[in-house]
């Protein structure tokens, strides 16, 4: 079973153009991106202007977290093939804590839960603290999301499940996952790293599990600064899981997706030994297969084919039409690379297509799982910190 998780900086666009060059979404997701589970962070996707063909892609059901106070700003999304629909899901949502910023946590969409049976996936995308240059006026505000969200997890592990958490966690962990030009304590505050000795103390990296001595692998640059072209980054994106759950993961990577131009992220895959299969159940309440608007759609097409037969019953894809507004520019000479391989951009499908990031691991097994140097450069020189304070940006 594949998970991939990533930072799409605005998902309209990047499935619009994924459509074009792939033929499909669903085609882009099941053979290029080839993941049975598929998290999105950064979304973006106002709940208004949510459409069918983002919502209801063949073959997949999605699950959404969008921003209620601010439109067009953070929102994650989990899309999950149909065969593997999870038991149940939940949309930010961290717990009956008292916190009095938990319904503020819950207006921003940055946290979709789905339950697999044999583990939980947490798809969540955390604030960042804001400018440097500004003080960074939502260290505050980040702290206590980071520490409800762990509270979270360590619930679930209390009540005897698993977690594999993913997602943007806005921090680094140690100095080999920031360039060397900088110092990471000079970038991010004392709490914060503390926050990540302690919940890797007990939780498990899982890139760094597997790849524990790679050096300048990071999952996101500054693109206004060409820092992708000299990897110039950071290691933010995250895949993680409890000890007890690590037997059943058998690798993870981080996958640089292209065009380079759909996000300053790159993404991270997971592969896990089993691929679990669950007992007959309805779908989760905020499936979009329950999506009011999308099932009275549903219905009128169904009700039009008995009087006209001759009517294809199989939903032709709705394109979009007008895309919400993003940071996206896209570069339609771009090309798909996974390494030294280069996929034809073309507006046909096409036969034998190779797959993005495809693993030795991929063809899993199927198991019923229901039962249970210390870098201290100089002082940053101006650039640098214009860099820092990229990386520190106030839009998430």
């Amino acid at each position: 079973m594949r998970i991939l998780s990533w930072n799409v900086n605005g998902l309209y666009t990047t499935l619009k153009d994924a459509a074009v060059r792939h033929s499909s979404i669903s085609n882009y997701f099941s053979n290029v991106l080839n993941a049975d589970i598929i998290c999105f962070q950064e979304a973006k996707v106002q709940e208004e202007k949510l459409e069918k063909w983002m919502a209801c892609v063949p073959g997949y059901e999605s699950f959404w977290a969008f921003s209620k106070d601010k439109k067009g700003y953070s929102g994650v999304v989990t899309y999950v093939k149909e065969e593997l629909s999870p038991l149940d899901a939940k949309a930010n949502w961290l717990g009956d804590f008292d916190d009095p910023l938990l319904e503020e946590f819950c207006n921003e969409g940055r946290i979709v839960e789905t339950d697999h049976g044999s583990f939980i996936l947490i798809n969540v995308y955390t604030p960042n603290a804001g400018d440097r240059e500004q003080g960074r006026p939502r260290v505050g505000f980040k702290m206590s999301f980071l520490k409800a969200l762990k509270r979270k997890c360590d619930e679930l592990i209390h009540a005897g499940r698993h977690i594999i958490l993913v997602g943007d966690l806005n921090v680094p962990h140690k100095d080999q996952d920031v360039h060397r030009r900088w110092n990471i304590r000079e970038i991010y505050s004392a709490e914060e790293l503390s926050f990540m000795d302690a919940l890797f103390d007990e939780y498990v990296d899982l890139f760094r599990k597997f790849h524990p001595n790679d050096e300048d692998v990071f999952s996101v640059w500054n693109q206004k600064k060409e820092a992708r072209i000299h990897n110039e980054g950071l290691r933010i994106d995250y895949a993680v899981c409890d000890q007890g759950f690590l037997p059943h993961v058998s690798s993870t990577d981080i996958i640089k997706m292209y065009p380079k131009n759909w996000s300053d992220h790159a993404a991270v895959l997971t592969t896990l030994t089993e691929q679990p299969i669950l007992p007959p159940h309805p779908k989760p309440a905020i499936s979009s297969s329950n999506m009011q608007k999308f099932m009275t759609d549903a219905r009128q097409k169904r009700l039009t084919s008995l009087f006209s037969p001759c009517l294809s019953r199989e939903a032709k894809q709705e394109r979009p039409v007008n895309a919400d507004d993003d940071e996206h520019e896209h570069d339609p000479s771009a090309t798909v690379i996974e390494e030294s391989v280069k996929l034809d951009m073309v507006n046909k499908k096409r036969e034998g297509t190779p797959s993005l990031a495809e693993s030795p691991a991929s063809k899993t097994q199927r198991f019923d799982l229901t039962s249970t140097t210390s870098r201290t450069p100089p002082n940053l020189q101006k650039n640098q910190r214009s860099l820092m304070s990229y990386l520190q940006r106030g839009d998430g």
